[in-house]
């Protein structure tokens, strides 16, 4: 009975720091004119300012895991709730504060990142597939309604506000995770050897499931950020108005959460990774192809949309989901998580801006979408690629 209530109180507490890893970012791009206005920004400054967190990730990922090796899982979590915290809090008041803080609330999330993989691990890996799911939909479903609500809440009560209201999520987090009580203690297999050396471990950048898994989520990413920020424009492109294009956004954020939920599952064998990743291959060509070709047919941009959400919110399921599959311990859960967010995040952060670029050369999206069809079939080639590195860990 008491482990069963411990299941349940860590369950909630997953919910809960799943519900700070986007908050504050994604509720930023909808007050982006409003922010601009408010403290005399630029356009240039505004597209660093939506960056600089991507960034946070991809560099100090990999700082994170040696933070949690020193201080621990506990408390390397209190201190970046705290950070995002005070940093969401105080960010909001001049334009330097507003950078400032946006790089603290940057390494926050950062850490927050790397820690969820290694906190399943650690407590009840036992319950990764459940836990996993819990912790990606979570994740999806509360980033598109900050997205939704943020606009009406700044025009009730400002925008400065606003953002701090993005604050109360982790102050709850923080109060949740002082009463979810000891971590449950395990038994642990002692392997007895006749000799007197022990096994010398292999670096983890000497991988090769490593790079592999670093690889997806690189191209994931990259796909995901890029689309996050053209679909809309591909929409209006196609001369559908900008409220229905806006529309058509929230069914892409929104359609996938309910399957990542389920992802995680399919990963505890073999022929469930082989069906998922050949689903995901078509998920990518069928999604992007009727986005660029569709037109204005708005019937076929729902389907799109709807496609494309589910596919990359399954793919970024996946590659969460993995670092736990290939991870023994939850050291290795944290340096595993550190080393692949951060080639996930650093490919992230260039696609939008290059794909811009891109689509001016091409002068059109069609093309341009054409392009990152090409770079979903490489993706989906890594995917395969690592369900064959990893498969003495699945069944």
């Amino acid at each position: 009975m008491n482990n069963s209530k411990r299941v349940i109180n860590f369950t909630f507490m997953i919910f809960m720091l799943s519900a700070n890893l986007r908050l504050a970012i994604t509720g930023i791009p909808p007050l982006v004119s409003t922010i601009q206005k408010s403290l005399g920004l630029s356009t240039a400054q505004m597209g660093v300012l939506t960056t600089i967190p991507l960034l946070c990730f991809a560099f100090l990922s990999v700082v994170v895991s040696k933070m949690i090796n020193r201080l621990g899982t506990s408390m390397t979590l209190q201190i970046a709730l705290l950070l995002l915290i005070i940093s969401n809090t105080l960010r909001v008041y001049t334009s330097w504060s507003l950078f400032a803080g946006t790089v603290l609330v940057g390494a926050a999330i950062a850490m927050l990142n790397v820690l969820m993989p290694t906190l399943i691990v650690e407590w009840h890996p036992e319950q990764s597939a459940k836990l996993n799911g819990i912790y990606t939909s979570s994740l999806s479903l509360l980033s598109a309604v900050a997205g939704a609500v943020a606009v009406p809440i700044a025009t009730s009560i400002g925008w400065r506000f606003t953002i701090q209201i993005f604050s109360i999520p982790a102050v709850l987090a923080f109060v949740c995770w002082l009463f979810v009580g000891k971590k449950p203690e395990r038994q642990v297999e002692r392997k007895v050897t006749t000799g007197t050396t022990e096994p010398v471990k292999t670096a983890h950048w000497r991988k090769p499931e490593i790079w592999a898994l670093a690889g997806f989520m690189g191209m994931q990413s990259f796909i995901f950020y890029t689309l996050v920020a053209w679909v809309p424009s591909v929409l209006t492109s196609h001369g559908i108005s900008a409220s229905v294009a806006g529309m058509l956004f929230g069914v892409f954020q929104l359609a996938g959460v309910p399957f990542a939920y389920f992802v995680p599952r399919a990963t505890e064998t073999r022929k469930g990774l082989l069906m998922l990743m050949t689903l995901l291959f078509v998920g990518y060509l069928s999604g992007m192809g009727i986005l660029a070709f569709g037109g204005a047919n708005i019937v076929l941009q729902v389907i799109s949309c709807a496609l494309i959400g589910i596919t990359t919110s399954c793919s970024f399921s996946v590659s969460l989901t993995m670092i736990s599959v290939i991870s023994s311990t939850p050291q290795e859960a944290g340096e595993i998580g550190g080393l692949v967010q951060s080639v996930g995040y650093l490919l992230a952060s260039v696609g939008p801006t290059l794909f811009g670029i891109l689509e001016g050369v091409l002068s059109g999206w069609t093309t341009t979408m054409m392009v990152l069809m090409v770079l979903s079939v490489i993706t989906i080639a890594i995917g395969f690629t690592l369900i064959r590195t990893v498969r003495n860990r699945v069944m």
